[in-house]
């Protein structure tokens, strides 16, 4: 993980402080081929790994080859033989802790298809999304299959490295498979339904165990999920508002980019 959050620190350096969005589908006359993240880090050479599952323009996604040396990998996660990720309903149900190949098919075509085990901080575009005021503004965009090259264009989605006033609290990569693993309502009691548990003794209810945090100064942290998928508790700030999460309110672990405020 820290390999990978440096190489997106050095790709937004190269890119005069840009941050690339973690997802887009195909957006004529700007994402041919739509956008997945890991790619663009292997394709401009910001790692240098066997990350790539396809061996020539051309493919088809049933050509996958995979190579467990790919530094995208996580080693706790479920195999790539046995699932897919997707989004899950708990921390550590398999569904989160699986890979992800976004836009594979286009992946395929092109000959260039990284499957991670890891996601960005990353929501698609809302008003919520949207700077200056969006209250659950992440650094990363995802464009979801509406998108269009207005909504590329427009200023209140773009994201720069000028914008993390706080690298240290501020968490850049999560262990997870689904891109949209932030904003997802809650299943029963469980909030952050989609962060990956993989590690370390699970709880008593098997809900949750342990996940690793990557932030924007480069260092790892190992959180325990339980924390981070509670309701916020009464008489919080916000509490009665059906859509905030426990992490707002927990110190040294920032999401959103308007809680650098704080």
């Amino acid at each position: 993980m820290r390999q990978v959050s440096l190489a997106m620190m050095q790709y937004a350096t190269f890119f005069k402080g840009k941050l690339p969005p973690a997802s887009a589908p195909v957006i004529p006359n700007v994402y041919p081929i739509g956008w997945w993240w890991p790619n663009e880090l292997v394709r401009n050479k910001f790692l240098t790994t066997a990350a790539n599952v396809y061996s020539h323009p051309g493919s088809t996604t049933a050509e996958k080859r995979f190579n467990r040396s790919n530094v995208f990998r996580c080693p706790e996660g479920v195999d790539e033989d046995d699932a897919v990720g997707g989004g899950g309903s708990y921390p550590t149900d398999a569904k989160n802790n699986a890979y992800t190949i976004g836009n594979d098919t286009q992946c395929a075509a092109d000959g260039l298809g990284v499957p991670s085990w890891y996601m960005l901080v990353c929501r698609v575009q809302t008003g919520t999304n949207a700077m200056p005021n969006g209250g659950k503004a992440t650094p990363f965009m995802g464009f979801n299959s509406g998108a269009t090259q207005a909504d590329v264009d427009n200023p209140q989605y773009a994201r720069t490295m000028s914008m993390i006033r706080k690298p240290a609290e501020f968490v850049m990569l999560v262990e997870a498979s689904n891109n949209n693993w932030v904003d997802q309502a809650a299943n029963g009691n469980i909030y952050l339904k989609r962060l990956g548990a993989r590690h370390g003794k699970k709880t008593a209810d098997g809900l949750n165990a342990f996940t690793n945090f990557a932030f924007f100064d480069g260092h790892v942290g190992l959180y325990p999920t339980a924390d981070y998928t509670k309701a916020c508790p009464a008489g919080t700030p916000g509490a009665s508002n059906p859509d905030n999460m426990l992490p707002a309110m927990i110190r040294e672990t920032i999401f959103y980019l308007n809680q650098q405020k704080r």
